[in-house]
Protein backbone atom coordinates (compact mmCIF):
# COMPACT_ATOMS: atom_id res chain seq x y z
CA UNK A 1 0.00 0.00 0.00
CA UNK A 2 1.50 3.36 -1.02
CA UNK A 3 0.76 6.05 1.60
CA UNK A 4 2.24 9.14 3.19
CA UNK A 5 1.93 8.29 7.12
CA UNK A 6 2.59 11.88 9.10
CA UNK A 7 1.44 10.10 12.64
CA UNK A 8 4.95 10.84 13.80
CA UNK A 9 4.46 11.94 17.29
CA UNK A 10 1.68 9.40 17.32
CA UNK A 11 3.32 6.23 16.35
CA UNK A 12 6.21 6.85 18.58
CA UNK A 13 3.84 6.85 21.76
CA UNK A 14 2.18 4.10 20.30
CA UNK A 15 5.17 2.12 20.00
CA UNK A 16 6.65 3.23 23.27
CA UNK A 17 2.92 2.54 24.95
CA UNK A 18 1.85 -0.65 23.13
CA UNK A 19 4.82 -2.38 24.58
CA UNK A 20 3.01 -2.88 27.92
CA UNK A 21 6.19 -4.15 29.81
CA UNK A 22 6.18 -1.73 32.41
CA UNK A 23 2.72 -2.17 33.54
CA UNK A 24 -0.16 -3.78 31.91
CA UNK A 25 -2.92 -1.36 34.79
CA UNK A 26 -1.49 1.92 32.26
CA UNK A 27 -0.89 0.00 29.02
CA UNK A 28 -2.20 2.13 25.69
CA UNK A 29 -2.57 -0.79 23.03
CA UNK A 30 -3.56 0.21 18.97
CA UNK A 31 -6.42 0.04 17.18
CA UNK A 32 -7.00 -0.71 13.41
CA UNK A 33 -8.25 1.73 11.07
CA UNK A 34 -9.57 0.57 7.42
CA UNK A 35 -10.53 3.18 5.95
CA UNK A 36 -11.80 3.11 2.15
CA UNK A 37 -13.40 5.87 -0.27
CA UNK A 38 -16.51 5.82 -1.48
CA UNK A 39 -16.86 8.66 -4.39
CA UNK A 40 -19.87 6.96 -6.18
CA UNK A 41 -22.00 10.32 -5.19
CA UNK A 42 -19.19 12.71 -6.98
CA UNK A 43 -20.14 13.46 -10.83
CA UNK A 44 -16.63 14.38 -11.16
CA UNK A 45 -14.06 12.83 -13.48
CA UNK A 46 -11.41 11.97 -12.17
CA UNK A 47 -13.83 12.30 -9.15
CA UNK A 48 -10.78 13.23 -6.72
CA UNK A 49 -7.52 14.30 -6.47
CA UNK A 50 -4.76 11.83 -5.46
CA UNK A 51 -3.79 13.09 -2.10
CA UNK A 52 -6.42 11.83 0.59
CA UNK A 53 -5.76 12.97 3.93
CA UNK A 54 -7.83 11.78 7.32
CA UNK A 55 -7.20 13.84 10.64
CA UNK A 56 -7.84 12.00 13.88
CA UNK A 57 -8.77 13.71 17.22
CA UNK A 58 -9.28 11.53 20.18
CA UNK A 59 -11.58 12.35 22.77
CA UNK A 60 -10.41 11.58 26.68
CA UNK A 61 -7.00 10.65 25.48
CA UNK A 62 -3.61 11.76 26.85
CA UNK A 63 -2.35 11.98 23.06
CA UNK A 64 -1.98 14.83 20.00
CA UNK A 65 -5.11 15.72 18.56
CA UNK A 66 -5.24 17.11 15.17
CA UNK A 67 -2.45 14.42 13.32
CA UNK A 68 -3.03 13.61 9.93
CA UNK A 69 -2.75 10.91 7.54
CA UNK A 70 -2.56 10.76 3.73
CA UNK A 71 -2.60 7.90 1.27
CA UNK A 72 -2.95 7.80 -2.63
CA UNK A 73 -4.54 4.43 -2.41
CA UNK A 74 -7.98 3.37 -2.26
CA UNK A 75 -7.61 2.03 1.43
CA UNK A 76 -5.79 3.22 4.61
CA UNK A 77 -4.40 0.93 7.05
CA UNK A 78 -3.31 2.70 10.50
CA UNK A 79 -2.69 1.25 13.73
CA UNK A 80 -3.15 3.97 16.84
CA UNK A 81 -4.20 4.03 20.05
CA UNK A 82 -7.48 2.70 20.91
CA UNK A 83 -10.08 4.56 21.58
CA UNK A 84 -13.06 6.95 20.59
CA UNK A 85 -12.28 9.29 17.84
CA UNK A 86 -13.74 11.61 15.70
CA UNK A 87 -12.23 11.94 11.74
CA UNK A 88 -12.39 14.46 9.42
CA UNK A 89 -11.60 13.49 5.34
CA UNK A 90 -10.78 15.67 2.97
CA UNK A 91 -9.05 15.31 -0.41
CA UNK A 92 -6.43 17.65 -2.40
CA UNK A 93 -2.90 19.79 -1.54
CA UNK A 94 -4.81 22.24 0.79
CA UNK A 95 -3.33 24.05 3.98
CA UNK A 96 -5.30 23.23 6.69
CA UNK A 97 -5.49 25.97 9.66
CA UNK A 98 -6.17 25.00 12.91
CA UNK A 99 -5.51 21.74 12.58
CA UNK A 100 -5.56 20.56 16.23
CA UNK A 101 -9.06 22.11 16.90
CA UNK A 102 -12.09 19.88 15.61
CA UNK A 103 -14.60 22.83 15.18
CA UNK A 104 -11.64 25.15 14.08
CA UNK A 105 -9.90 23.09 11.41
CA UNK A 106 -10.64 24.91 7.71
CA UNK A 107 -9.13 24.66 4.53
CA UNK A 108 -7.35 26.96 2.66
CA UNK A 109 -6.71 28.12 -0.92
CA UNK A 110 -3.56 29.57 -1.13
CA UNK A 111 -3.46 33.33 -1.92
CA UNK A 112 -1.09 36.30 -3.14
CA UNK A 113 -1.49 39.79 -2.84
CA UNK A 114 -0.59 42.50 -5.79
CA UNK A 115 -0.88 46.50 -5.01
CA UNK A 116 -3.29 45.96 -2.24
CA UNK A 117 -5.95 43.45 -3.37
CA UNK A 118 -5.61 39.51 -2.33
CA UNK A 119 -5.81 37.21 -5.01
CA UNK A 120 -6.04 33.62 -5.53
CA UNK A 121 -2.89 31.76 -6.48
CA UNK A 122 -3.16 29.29 -9.49
CA UNK A 123 -5.70 27.30 -10.02
CA UNK A 124 -7.95 26.01 -7.18
CA UNK A 125 -8.65 22.20 -8.03
CA UNK A 126 -11.91 20.20 -6.80
CA UNK A 127 -12.45 19.07 -3.21
CA UNK A 128 -14.67 16.39 -1.29
CA UNK A 129 -14.67 16.24 2.58
CA UNK A 130 -16.53 13.78 5.28
CA UNK A 131 -16.71 13.61 8.85
CA UNK A 132 -17.04 10.36 11.11
CA UNK A 133 -17.10 9.03 14.48
CA UNK A 134 -15.41 6.11 15.56
CA UNK A 135 -14.06 3.41 18.60
CA UNK A 136 -11.07 1.67 18.07
CA UNK A 137 -10.54 -1.71 19.93
CA UNK A 138 -7.41 -3.61 20.48
CA UNK A 139 -7.00 -6.63 18.01
CA UNK A 140 -10.25 -5.22 16.86
CA UNK A 141 -9.87 -3.68 13.37
CA UNK A 142 -12.52 -1.09 12.47
CA UNK A 143 -13.50 -1.20 8.70
CA UNK A 144 -14.96 2.20 7.35
CA UNK A 145 -16.11 3.38 4.36
CA UNK A 146 -15.91 7.54 3.80
CA UNK A 147 -18.73 8.81 1.63
CA UNK A 148 -17.51 12.44 0.92
CA UNK A 149 -19.55 15.42 -0.71
CA UNK A 150 -18.25 17.89 -2.92
CA UNK A 151 -16.66 20.70 -0.81
CA UNK A 152 -15.78 23.20 -3.44
CA UNK A 153 -18.24 24.99 -5.70
CA UNK A 154 -18.18 25.40 -9.50
CA UNK A 155 -18.79 28.31 -11.46
CA UNK A 156 -19.05 27.83 -15.29
CA UNK A 157 -19.04 30.94 -17.71
CA UNK A 158 -19.67 31.05 -21.31
CA UNK A 159 -18.92 34.33 -23.39
CA UNK A 160 -20.67 34.73 -26.85
CA UNK A 161 -18.62 36.65 -28.89
CA UNK A 162 -19.72 39.09 -31.40
CA UNK A 163 -18.36 42.44 -33.88
CA UNK A 164 -15.16 43.01 -34.62
CA UNK A 165 -13.64 39.31 -33.54
CA UNK A 166 -11.05 38.63 -36.26
CA UNK A 167 -8.24 40.32 -33.90
CA UNK A 168 -9.10 39.17 -31.15
CA UNK A 169 -6.80 36.84 -29.54
CA UNK A 170 -8.02 35.94 -26.03
CA UNK A 171 -10.16 36.81 -22.92
CA UNK A 172 -9.35 37.47 -19.33
CA UNK A 173 -11.98 37.30 -16.73
CA UNK A 174 -11.59 38.22 -12.81
CA UNK A 175 -14.29 37.79 -10.03
CA UNK A 176 -14.25 39.45 -7.05
CA UNK A 177 -16.00 38.15 -4.08
CA UNK A 178 -14.49 34.49 -3.37
CA UNK A 179 -14.13 32.97 -0.39
CA UNK A 180 -10.95 31.58 0.74
CA UNK A 181 -10.98 29.52 3.60
CA UNK A 182 -13.60 27.06 5.02
CA UNK A 183 -14.54 24.93 7.85
CA UNK A 184 -14.22 21.14 7.57
CA UNK A 185 -17.30 20.66 10.28
CA UNK A 186 -20.08 23.49 9.72
CA UNK A 187 -18.88 24.05 6.20
CA UNK A 188 -19.10 27.81 6.89
CA UNK A 189 -16.88 30.28 4.45
CA UNK A 190 -14.32 32.81 5.37
CA UNK A 191 -12.21 34.88 3.66
CA UNK A 192 -12.31 37.44 0.75
CA UNK A 193 -10.54 37.55 -2.71
CA UNK A 194 -10.93 37.79 -5.80
CA UNK A 195 -9.63 35.13 -9.06
CA UNK A 196 -8.21 35.47 -12.53
CA UNK A 197 -9.35 33.12 -15.07
CA UNK A 198 -8.49 32.40 -18.43
CA UNK A 199 -11.26 31.30 -21.34
CA UNK A 200 -10.68 29.19 -24.08
CA UNK A 201 -12.47 29.06 -27.42
CA UNK A 202 -14.41 26.04 -28.47
CA UNK A 203 -13.03 25.03 -31.89
CA UNK A 204 -15.10 26.70 -35.20
CA UNK A 205 -16.91 29.27 -32.68
CA UNK A 206 -17.20 32.09 -30.95
CA UNK A 207 -18.32 31.00 -27.43
CA UNK A 208 -15.55 31.04 -24.93
CA UNK A 209 -15.43 29.09 -22.06
CA UNK A 210 -13.69 28.88 -18.56
CA UNK A 211 -14.57 26.83 -15.19
CA UNK A 212 -13.37 27.80 -11.82
CA UNK A 213 -13.67 26.22 -8.57
CA UNK A 214 -14.32 27.79 -5.31
CA UNK A 215 -14.68 27.41 -1.57
CA UNK A 216 -18.17 29.61 -2.07
CA UNK A 217 -18.54 33.45 -2.06
CA UNK A 218 -18.28 35.84 0.44
CA UNK A 219 -21.92 36.85 1.36
CA UNK A 220 -20.61 40.31 2.16
CA UNK A 221 -18.76 40.86 -0.78
CA UNK A 222 -19.45 41.86 -4.42
CA UNK A 223 -19.09 39.39 -7.55
CA UNK A 224 -18.06 41.73 -10.41
CA UNK A 225 -16.64 39.89 -12.93
CA UNK A 226 -14.12 42.05 -15.09
CA UNK A 227 -14.15 40.71 -18.36
CA UNK A 228 -10.49 42.24 -20.17
CA UNK A 229 -10.20 41.92 -24.60
CA UNK A 230 -6.82 40.70 -25.86
CA UNK A 231 -5.87 41.73 -29.15
CA UNK A 232 -3.36 40.58 -32.10
CA UNK A 233 -0.44 42.41 -32.96
CA UNK A 234 -0.96 46.10 -33.42
CA UNK A 235 -4.91 45.77 -32.59
CA UNK A 236 -3.54 45.89 -29.06
CA UNK A 237 -4.02 49.05 -28.53
CA UNK A 238 -7.67 48.60 -28.48
CA UNK A 239 -7.50 45.76 -25.48
CA UNK A 240 -10.99 46.72 -23.27
CA UNK A 241 -12.47 45.94 -20.14
CA UNK A 242 -15.71 45.50 -19.33
CA UNK A 243 -17.47 44.50 -16.03
CA UNK A 244 -20.75 43.06 -15.15
CA UNK A 245 -22.64 42.12 -11.46
CA UNK A 246 -22.60 38.77 -10.99
CA UNK A 247 -23.60 39.12 -7.39
CA UNK A 248 -27.40 38.81 -7.94
CA UNK A 249 -26.56 35.15 -9.18
CA UNK A 250 -24.00 34.17 -6.63
CA UNK A 251 -25.23 35.45 -3.35
CA UNK A 252 -26.95 32.88 -1.63
CA UNK A 253 -26.13 30.43 -4.45
CA UNK A 254 -25.29 26.97 -2.49
CA UNK A 255 -25.52 24.33 -4.77
CA UNK A 256 -22.56 21.97 -5.99
CA UNK A 257 -22.73 23.88 -9.31
CA UNK A 258 -23.97 27.23 -11.64
CA UNK A 259 -23.51 27.94 -15.34
CA UNK A 260 -23.78 31.76 -16.78
CA UNK A 261 -23.78 32.77 -20.28
CA UNK A 262 -23.77 36.25 -21.14
CA UNK A 263 -23.19 38.42 -24.73
CA UNK A 264 -19.94 40.30 -25.29
CA UNK A 265 -20.02 42.77 -27.97
CA UNK A 266 -16.78 43.99 -29.83
CA UNK A 267 -17.29 47.25 -31.69
CA UNK A 268 -17.09 51.12 -31.30
CA UNK A 269 -17.65 50.39 -27.80
CA UNK A 270 -17.23 47.03 -25.82
CA UNK A 271 -20.71 46.17 -24.93
CA UNK A 272 -21.69 43.02 -21.97
CA UNK A 273 -24.99 41.63 -21.96
CA UNK A 274 -26.59 40.35 -18.51
CA UNK A 275 -25.96 36.89 -17.29
CA UNK A 276 -28.75 34.42 -18.09
CA UNK A 277 -28.21 30.90 -16.33
CA UNK A 278 -27.99 27.82 -18.67
CA UNK A 279 -29.13 24.43 -17.55
CA UNK A 280 -26.52 22.36 -19.39
CA UNK A 281 -22.76 22.55 -19.55
CA UNK A 282 -20.65 21.10 -21.93
CA UNK A 283 -16.69 21.28 -21.51
CA UNK A 284 -14.27 21.80 -23.52
CA UNK A 285 -12.24 18.67 -24.06
CA UNK A 286 -8.74 19.03 -23.40
CA UNK A 287 -7.68 17.92 -26.83
CA UNK A 288 -9.46 20.75 -27.81
CA UNK A 289 -7.89 23.37 -25.21
CA UNK A 290 -4.82 26.01 -26.53
CA UNK A 291 -1.66 25.28 -24.79
CA UNK A 292 -0.63 28.40 -22.86
CA UNK A 293 3.08 26.68 -21.89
Amino acid sequence: MNYTNRFISFTVLAAVLSGCEFNEDFCIRNGELVAWCDFSGIRETPPVPEERHIIAFPSGMDIPSGEQMTFTQDTLRQSIPQGEYQFLFYTGNYEVSDIRDYHEARLMARTDTLEGEVYISGVQKFCCSAGFSQRLEYQRPKRVPITPSAFVQRLNIQINVSGNITPLAGLQGTLTGISTGRYLVSRERTGNASVTSLFSRKPETDRWKTSLYAFGFNPAAENILSVKIEMDGKDSVFNEEQKVDLTPYLRGFDSDELSLELDLHIGKELTIGEPVVIPDWEDIPETELPNYN
